[in-house]
């Protein structure tokens, strides 16, 4: 119906079609032909010719309103998008894991806020599969998560890396022929990755105590159970929970020791209850990727959040 509705409007503008044409650089029996193809469609004159200068009729003032009102969208439309572009405004949601959201994030999203308050976020804080099952339906932009995705479905930055400790209350005796693989308050930081290999604790001698470790579908818990078996040991597994900073509180209340990331030792307060070691593994070091859809709309607000929380990996 508003098809050629540009040709439409100069002319009611004008009020002339020989003037209109002469404006939009056409000749006026084409402007006239388009016109009248306009009115064909919708089955009723928009203007009256007879009079001069050309005026419209009834249903020509509705539908020059019309335009009018498509014009205004069109041009907040174009607005909205400039705001969008320099980060006057957007919408970014996000899903992470329960690690990544609390202990890693949230200070790179606080600087971006400071620096873009009017662009709003959404955190998401859930397991992987429901975030990812949020992603492939669009109700997030990106997640956040350690544990690997298709690389023909989705893109993936790394966001940081981390290095999983053993964690063992202070008063269990097998940390006294341990004494030179402690690490510092520093070195469960990161400087983690400075740490030699030789003061890597081998868990070979560990398999009496009790652990605490995460349940079987989580990813960290995978990857522990893949640490065990590298050493041929079966754990002492007393209790199983559901997030990372619950094993951990357990363990620095000493009911068993347990498999945790670095970055959770260097975000949290020390006790003074805990020893920690490093663990030797290919499953010990994990990246957590920022991942979303392959061919997804990426704004300009997304790139900005994601460049900054994206880690610059020699």
């Amino acid at each position: 119906m508003f098809h050629n509705m540009d040709y439409v409007y100069c002319v009611y503008k004008e009020k002339s079609f020989s003037k209109a044409a002469e404006l939009l650089h056409i000749s006026q029996p084409s402007l006239s032909a388009a016109v009248r193809k306009v009115e064909d469609s919708v089955g009723t004159p928009i203007f009256e010719r007879k009079t001069r200068p050309v005026s419209l009729t009834p249903f020509g003032v509705e539908f020059i309103q019309g335009i009018e009102q498509i014009y205004g969208i069109e041009e907040h439309l174009r607005n909205m998008v400039y705001e969008m572009d320099t980060l006057q405004r957007g919408f970014i949601s996000i899903g992470g894991s329960n690690l990544s959201m609390p202990f890693v994030v949230p200070e790179k999203i606080a600087m971006f806020k400071k620096r873009y308050p009017n662009v709003t976020l959404r955190i998401t804080e859930t397991s992987t599969d429901r975030a990812k099952a949020l992603l492939d339906n669009g109700d997030l932009n990106f997640i956040i998560t350690n544990s690997p995705l298709p690389k023909e479905e989705y893109e993936q930055r790394i966001c940081y890396r981390e290095n999983l400790v053993l964690a063992v209350p202070k008063e269990y005796s097998v940390n006294q022929g341990l004494k030179h693989l402690r690490l510092t308050k520093e070195e469960c930081g990161d400087k983690i990755f400075q740490v030699p290999k030789e003061q890597c604790v081998p868990l070979c001698g560990l398999s009496a105590i009790p652990f605490v470790l995460l349940s079987e579908d989580n990813y960290l818990r995978q990857c522990s159970d893949h640490i065990f078996q590298e050493y041929g040991i079966t754990p002492n597994i007393i209790l199983e929970v559901e997030k990372s900073s619950a094993s951990y509180n357990f363990a620095n209340l000493g009911v068993g020791a347990t498999i945790i990331s670095n970055v959770l030792v260097k975000d949290i307060m020390d006790t003074g209850n805990l020893y920690f070691y490093k663990l030797d593994s290919p499953y010990a070091v994990r990246d957590t990727f920022i991942c979303y859809r392959r061919g997804r709309y990426i704004s300009t607000a997304m790139r900005v959040l994601m460049d900054s929380l994206t880690m610059e990996v020699n």
